[in-house]
């Protein structure tokens, strides 16, 4: 597990060295905010995703989610490929990078930490609407399972 966590620290180290090697831009429609689902483990939560862009290809994507048994809430640091837009298409933004969560239950128990990967799509619908589909694959061995997050956003 402490290697995981190792690996994990030097590839977002990694990632963040590449991010700020690029000039910073603050360009509308890069950021989003909207609802999102949270699917696995055996239930469907509803909770809130939102994407902030730190440059061209980099990204922080803090996320909150309300689970019947507390709340879950973290980030994900993550690289985004920007691909090319020809014509009236969709563009779609695939992206990977890291994720942590805090689960904080809501019976006063211990929270819990997950650790893991993070991956999935960016599709801009519109100037001002982005549909979203990702997957968490978690590192830790605790309760943690795989979640797919599909959601909506508002760019701004």
């Amino acid at each position: 597990m402490k290697k995981n966590i190792v690996a994990l620290v030097m590839l977002c180290s990694s990632v963040v060295a590449l991010g700020m090697s690029a000039p910073a831009k603050a360009e509308m429609g890069k950021n989003t905010i909207g609802p999102s689902l949270s699917i696995g483990g055996g239930r469907t939560t509803i909770g809130v995703d939102s994407k902030f862009g730190v440059s061209d290809n980099l990204s922080i994507r803090p996320f909150i989610y309300f689970p019947s048994a507390g709340t879950v809430f973290g980030s994900g640091l993550t690289y985004d490929f920007n691909l090319s837009n020809t014509g009236n298409q969709v563009q779609i933004t695939p992206f990977l990078g890291a994720t942590v969560s805090i689960g904080s239950p809501n019976n006063g128990g211990p929270s819990e930490t997950t650790v893991g990967f993070t991956g999935g799509a960016d599709f801009a619908v519109t100037d001002s609407v982005e549909l979203r589909a990702g997957l968490d694959v978690p590192l830790s061995s605790n309760n943690a399972s795989t979640i797919v997050r599909l959601g909506a956003g508002f760019r701004f």
